[in-house]
C-alpha cells in the first residue's frame, strides 16, 4: 500500500500535467487570477467573519511570522493559550502540507531521487491532519478525514491510466470522481461543523486543489514566475484555511477553551 501510495503521488503529477493539455483544464487555468484571488484571500475571510462575534486576539504566527488578523469567539473565559496552541499547530500541518506538496513536485519534475521520500512525508502530514481533529471529532472522523484525503492522491491512478490510454471517457469518469472527492470533504467537514457551511467547504477545497494544479503545471513547464507567484497564494490560502478550522473549532467547543 506504501509503495502505491508513493507511486499514486507520482501519477497525480503526471496525469496533472496530461490533463491541462485538455480543453477542461485549460479553461480552468488562470495562475494571474487565482494569484490575485488568494493575496487578498485573509481579507475577503475576515470580512465574512467580522460580523460582531469575533474578537482580535493575534496579528502573527509565531513560527512562520505570518501576518493575518486572527479572531475567535468573542469570550472573556476563552483560554487564549489554548486556542493559540490549537492555530499554531493546524498552521504548521497545512503549511507542511503545501510545502511537502511543492517539494515533491519541484523533485519529481527534476526526475530526483528524492521524490518517493517527499510523496511518503505528504501521506503522512494527511495522517497528521486527520489526527489533529480527532480530540474534539471522535478517531472515527479522523480516520474518515485521512481516507478522503489519500483517496484524493489515489484517483489519479485511474486519471493517469486514462491518459495514457486516451480514453477520453474513462479520463472524465475520473476527473469527475477527483473533484467528487473534493465535495466529498467539504460535505464532512460541513457535518462535522454547524460553523462550516458547505458552500465555504467546498470553494475552499477547490481553490485549494485549483492553485496546485496551477502550480505544478508552472513547475513542469518551466514558467518559474507563476510557480512562486502561485506558490505565494497557496501559502495564504493554507494559512486562511488554518485560521477558518481554528475559529470553527473554538466556536463549536468552547468549553474546552476556557
Amino acid at each position: 500500500m506504501k509503495k502505491k501510495i508513493e507511486n499514486s503521488a507520482h501519477a497525480l503529477v503526471v496525469v496533472i500535467v496530461t490533463l491541462v493539455a485538455s480543453t477542461a483544464f485549460v479553461v480552468s487555468l488562470s495562475p494571474v487570477a487565482s494569484a490575485a484571488l488568494q493575496a487578498n484571500a485573509a481579507d475577503e475571510f475576515h470580512e465574512r467573519k467580522n460580523d460582531g462575534q469575533y474578537q482580535t486576539v493575534s496579528t502573527e504566527h509565531q513560527n512562520s511570522g505570518t501576518h493575518v488578523q486572527f479572531t475567535v469567539p468573542s469570550n472573556d473565559d476563552l483560554n487564549q493559550t489554548k486556542v493559540t496552541e490549537l492555530r499554531n499547530s493546524l498552521h504548521d500541518l497545512w503549511v507542511e502540507h503545501i510545502v511537502w506538496t511543492r517539494q515533491y513536485i519541484v523533485a519529481a519534475a527534476a526526475d530526483q531521487p528524492d521524490a518517493p521520500f517527499a510523496a511518503d512525508r505528504l501521506m503522512r502530514n494527511q495522517e497528521e491532519i486527520g489526527n489533529a481533529i480527532k480530540p474534539f471529532y471522535g478517531d472515527q472522523a479522523g480516520d474518515q478525514l485521512t481516507s478522503q484525503l489519500k483517496d484524493h492522491i489515489l484517483i489519479a491512478v485511474d486519471l493517469l491510466e486514462a491518459a495514457k490510454t486516451e480514453n477520453s471517457t474513462a479520463l472524465e469518469q475520473s476527473e469527475q470522481k477527483w473533484y467528487a472527492n473534493a465535495e466529498e470533504i467539504a460535505t464532512f467537514l460541513s457535518e462535522a461543523n454547524p460553523n462550516w457551511t458547505k458552500e465555504d467547504m467546498v470553494n475552499m477545497v477547490n481553490e485549494h486543489l485549483s492553485l496546485t494544479k496551477t502550480e505544478a503545471v508552472a513547475r513542469l513547464t518551466g514558467d518559474y514566475a507563476t510557480d512562486v507567484t502561485t506558490f505565494d497564494a497557496l501559502y495564504q490560502h493554507a494559512v486562511s484555511m488554518a485560521d477558518e478550522f481554528t475559529i470553527g473549532i473554538v466556536n463549536q467547543f468552547q468549553e474546552r477553551f476556557v
